[in-house]
């Protein structure tokens, strides 16, 4: 009773395994018992808004602020009560500063859009089904063998398994990297 009402409110889910694989450059079982697994892709969104979402989103978010709800408040009550001062004087400016707002945070959200399509977008080698694949940073699946060569950006969070330096010694600037787990017997030496 209480997992049937756990899972409805979805803190458990229902076909719940306690065991998870993953098969290493996607070469699946073939014996017909393999059930594909769901994970998350690798695009990275961080934009905020959507054509169609932007406008609700965006006042939503401007009226959390105090003042511009204080000055919601005040143009409407004096929509409903005749006070000396003009409605138009009141009105005008919360649309005025209400339109600049919207117009600045659609600039940095359309920037962060590009940004974030040209990180999608970047070619990386990926090992698939045995052999080397040019591919885009978005399509890099879980199993998958990544190649990163000297200088590159990691194009997703890595487990590193081989370095070509004689010493087996490399070198991460973890400058824009939020996570990565290595895995090497050789040394580490953070920049």
């Amino acid at each position: 009773m209480w997992r049937w009402i756990r899972q409805q409110l979805g803190f458990d889910p229902p076909h719940q395994s306690d065991t998870r694989s993953i098969y290493i450059a996607n070469r699946f079982p073939l014996n017909g018992l393999y059930t594909p697994q769901k994970f998350v892709d690798n695009r990275i969104i961080s934009s905020k808004y959507i054509v169609w979402n932007f406008v609700p989103k965006n006042l939503f978010e401007q009226f959390r602020r105090v003042a511009n709800f204080y000055f919601l408040i005040i143009f409407l009550v004096q929509l409903m009560i005749d006070t000396p001062t003009s409605l138009i004087t009141s009105g005008l400016l919360l649309f005025f500063v209400i339109t600049v707002t919207a117009i600045k945070q659609g600039y940095e959200d359309w920037l962060r859009y590009i940004s974030d399509n040209e990180v999608n977008t970047a070619p990386v080698y990926v090992v698939r089904s045995g052999s080397l694949l040019k591919t885009r940073s978005r399509n890099i699946w879980v199993g998958d063998i990544v190649r990163v060569a000297k200088d590159e950006v990691f194009p997703a969070d890595l487990v590193l398994l081989f370095s070509d330096r004689l010493d087996g010694s490399y070198y991460i600037t973890t400058a824009k990297i939020s996570w990565i787990i290595f895995y090497w017997l050789g040394s580490l030496s953070l920049s």
